[in-house]
């Protein structure tokens, strides 16, 4: 195993013995949760990062099977670099996240290049492979009914390029809509193509995708739909910050309350902002 310190972070390289993993990553020491996180690279899926439990029968002994976040990143790019503070607190709370890009130790490391619009359903088709293969990490770990899809900006627009997959249970679209244009081959007419609850998480008016999110909260009126928006975070969110700042908290407790049982509904359904000063939220479609 090789420590290193870079910029202010801790990371950990090693090529290591469990499972299929070739090569892994620290980062936030593993997150605030109780399952400490990596991110790994599978022999399998070389060009996706697997944000993950490192101990995952630890996690699952203690939470059952443990649920599944595919994420798409800004500008579409083949790296997760970005959103890796949050991916990995959300890991750190029992979550399997498959995310588009090569493991990448720093930001300088490589240049990044755009990927497939449709790139999210190989994240899907391996998972969903991992999880009937024996000796896999995965084999019986993880719930294929519970499996969300996630992305921030040109993300947003490739989970909804998916977004007919029926996989997929809920939504998570951060600084994204698409309001009136085209984008990773979704346009307005990919939201039809919603089949479960969909949460944006937005940055504020300074935020260059809150007028096409707004269109797109307008325009849904055949599933459960939540306006989360941080005031004052604008398009880069809260990513940067340690864990991954109040936007992963709202990513967790959103996928608490689909996934987990969790009484979160208060937060999304009743305005209950105590713990997140700053933000104002909004719903529509939910049935009483």
């Amino acid at each position: 195993m090789i420590k290193i310190r870079l910029l202010g972070v801790f990371l950990v390289m090693s090529i290591v013995s469990f499972g299929q993993v070739i090569k892994t990553k620290v980062v936030d020491s593993g997150g605030s949760g109780p399952y400490k996180a990596i991110a790994a690279t599978e022999k399998s899926l070389p060009d996706f990062v697997v944000y993950r439990p490192e101990n995952i029968k630890e996690a699952v002994k203690a939470e059952g099977k443990l649920p599944i976040l595919v994420w798409a990143n800004g500008g579409c790019m083949n790296s997760s670099i970005h959103h890796e503070k949050l991916l990995t607190e959300v890991a750190s709370h029992g979550y399997i996240i498959v995310a588009i890009g090569t493991l990448q130790m720093t930001v300088e490391e490589r240049i990044h290049e755009h990927t497939p619009d449709d790139e999210l359903l190989k994240a899907l088709d391996w998972i969903s492979e991992q999880a009937k293969t024996k000796g896999s990490d995965y084999f019986k770990n993880v719930d294929l009914t519970k499996i969300a899809a996630g992305g921030q900006s040109c993300g947003g627009a490739q989970v909804l390029r998916v977004a007919d997959d029926s996989r997929i249970k809920t939504y998570m679209i951060f600084n994204a809509g698409m309001g009136d244009m085209t984008m990773a081959g979704a346009s307005t007419k990919s939201l039809k193509n919603l089949h479960g609850d969909i949460i944006y998480i937005i940055g504020g008016e300074s935020d260059i995708a809150y007028t096409n999110a707004i269109l797109d909260y307008e325009r849904i009126d055949h599933v459960p739909v939540v306006f989360a928006n941080h005031e004052i975070a604008g398009h880069g969110g809260t990513f940067a910050e340690e864990f991954g700042g109040s936007f992963a908290k709202m990513a967790l407790d959103w996928l608490d309350w689909q996934f987990k049982g969790k009484d979160n509904a208060s937060i999304f359904l009743e305005n209950d902002l105590l713990k997140y000063p700053g933000w104002t939220m909004k719903n529509k479609n939910f049935k009483n």
